[in-house]
């Protein structure tokens, strides 16, 4: 098992205005650290695909091995639902986006590209609290309380990545199909899901702190169901914060292994160990980060940041015996 830095941290997404940079200086970074791996995110300003002509991805390659860096997955986020109005066309959209990643991918020599089945921006698309049972993608109605809007969600979700996975299974490249909603609300429905696509190119992306809960029996169960599909994982913990009397009131990024991490890292690798997965575990962080000040952090608290997660993790699997990379 090796590390990976995800590019995303770099993009100034949730940083202070101008506090960003470009790939090139990500994977700079990642060699400092110690990372053994960078992942390109496939988004402006980071790795776009149309962005990273055919000269750019061969100085990429060159770069990444003069800094004994490994090329790890190629991420985006995707919604593969179809649009709410018949003239607006999101899903071939998608689809094209998909397999420009793809050949992204190829190009670089790198054999993962992690989707996501249908992301509002959100955990919950605006509709979601309104349904009978599942999760509601439209206003009220007898549509509705059948669960009929969800479904027909599900379905063109399917249909869109099984087009996408066949494109991914020619070009010998592996979709990672992260669990996160909508759609995959949990690694159940993703297991599912995968399941009805019925294309081998299609694997999991498994991330510790989307489980629906960190109890360590639940954890290497969940993990022990993914033997021998999964392919990719994020590393970032989220905190839960209360309010008054103990409600739920909101949630946060925290560094793995920091003082509020809920997440059970040592089960979650010793699980992994056991099914014989043998990826990445690349960090991430996507999502805004509160600074002392109440301002929004810079480069030098996103570059804290990844440097500890590295820290911490590195030390986990070394300390279960494994760590396959070669960084000091």
């Amino acid at each position: 098992m090796k590390l990976s830095l995800d590019s995303i941290g770099y993009g100034g997404y949730f940083t202070a205005p101008g506090e960003q940079t470009t790939l090139e200086d990500a994977m700079q970074r990642a060699a400092t650290f110690g990372y053994d791996a960078v992942c390109i995110y496939a988004h402006r300003p980071i790795g776009f695909p149309l962005d990273v002509s055919p000269d750019r991805r061969k100085k990429l390659k060159e770069l990444a091995k003069r800094l004994d860096l490994e090329l790890g997955a190629v991420v985006c986020c995707t919604n593969f639902q179809e649009a709410n109005h018949v003239l607006l066309y999101q899903q071939e959209k998608e689809i094209l986006y998909v397999r420009s990643c793809i050949d992204l991918a190829k190009d670089m020599n790198m054999k993962i590209v992690r989707i996501l089945a249908a992301f509002w921006g959100y955990f919950q698309n605006p509709n979601a609290g309104q349904g009978y049972g599942g999760p509601n993608f439209e206003s009220r109605s007898r549509r509705v309380s059948r669960n009929e809007d969800w479904l027909e969600a599900w379905h063109q979700v399917k249909s869109g990545i099984k087009e996408v996975a066949l494109y991914a299974r020619d070009k010998g490249v592996t979709l990672a199909l992260q669990t996160h909603p909508e759609i995959t609300g949990n690694n159940k429905e993703t297991l599912e899901l995968i399941d009805e696509i019925g294309v081998d190119s299609v694997k999991v992306g498994l991330d510790l702190p989307l489980f629906e809960s960190q109890d360590p029996e639940f954890v290497r169960k969940t993990v022990h169901s993914m033997k021998g599909i999964m392919v990719y994982s994020h590393t970032i913990s989220i905190a839960g914060q209360r309010t008054v009397g103990g409600g739920p009131y909101s949630w946060e990024e925290v560094t793995p292994g920091s003082e509020n991490d809920p997440c059970q890292w040592e089960v979650f690798f010793q699980a992994c160990k056991e099914i014989g997965y043998d990826g990445y575990f690349s960090h991430e962080q996507c999502s805004p980060i509160i600074v002392k000040g109440h301002q929004l952090g810079g480069l030098e608290e996103i570059d804290k940041r990844y440097m500890d997660a590295l820290l911490y993790l590195k030390g986990l699997l070394k300390k279960l015996g494994c760590y396959t990379g070669h960084k000091p």
